[in-house]
């Protein structure tokens, strides 16, 4: 049966059950707007898992995904069909450190965005959690401080960041991609926005690591502090001590660097 009849039916059925007409109009644009991305595919367990994936990508809220799992769960009661939606935590989970099974696919989650900002966005992770950096000093890196002869970051005359080869690969598909003459590295691309070419802001990356954070199983509040944390973790962990610790995440202090090293 094609789509816009088993609409018709639903809505039907909404009417039998005394609804409000503003709540059948709410469930019937929902229905409609899963059918639109379902198109001629059918309403198979795979799909509606795939339908799940792309709600968590596409949208922020978690009020709002859980409505369309609700509407869907009760369409799906409806015509008899044995899946039921899973819904969401108001509040996801927030890890101190990312796993390294999580942080690989943290790291690897921009990748299945082909488009431009898909190749930004993965050269934004790996210098984040390669380099050590905080936010307000990656979204401050212009072209001027790459040094593509040793595969550096330079600072400033006394701090030279040595980028590992697969960190250095992204970064330079994603600057030989762009065709813009803005002298940042981690450039605003909605086109939308007024503010295109204009170099991130903090807000900006933090919305991205949140972005694919919620793309992981379970889906986890990622900030840029855990990402410093997982570093520190997994520098810990191989022995490095606070003296190293103080360097590859540029702190000021040498007691700073004392209490994190306790912490993590």
């Amino acid at each position: 049966m094609k789509s816009h009849l088993l609409i018709t039916k639903y809505q039907q059925y909404l009417k039998s059950l005394n609804l409000k007409p503003s709540t059948i109009q709410n469930y019937i644009w929902h229905l409609g707007q899963f059918f639109n991305w379902l198109s001629q595919k059918k309403i198979t367990n795979q799909n509606l898992k795939s339908y799940h994936d792309y709600l968590i990508k596409n949208y922020t809220k978690i009020s709002t995904i859980n409505l369309r799992l609700i509407i869907l769960n009760n369409y799906l009661n409806f015509i008899n069909h044995h899946f039921q939606f899973d819904l969401l935590s108001s509040q996801l989970s927030t890890a101190k450190i990312l796993t390294d099974q999580q942080l690989q696919r943290f790291l690897a989650a921009p990748l299945k965005d082909k488009k431009m900002i898909g190749l930004r966005n993965k050269a934004l992770l790996e210098l984040l959690y390669a380099t050590g950096l905080k936010v307000g000093q990656i979204i401050k890196l212009e072209k001027k401080h790459l040094d593509n002869i040793k595969n550096e970051i330079i600072l400033d005359n006394h701090t030279h960041l040595n980028i590992k080869s697969m960190t250095w690969f992204y970064l330079n598909k994603y600057l030989e991609a762009r065709k813009d003459n803005s002298q940042w590295i981690f450039i605003n691309l909605d086109r939308a926005n007024k503010s295109e070419d204009k170099q991130l802001s903090i807000r900006s990356v933090e919305r991205i690591l949140e972005k694919y954070g919620r793309q992981l199983t379970p889906p986890l509040q990622v900030n840029p502090q855990i990402l410093r944390n997982t570093l520190a973790y997994q520098l810990k962990s191989h022995g490095l001590e606070t003296i190293d610790l103080k360097q590859a995440l540029h702190f000021k202090t040498t007691s700073g660097a004392e209490n994190y090293y306790k912490r993590i």
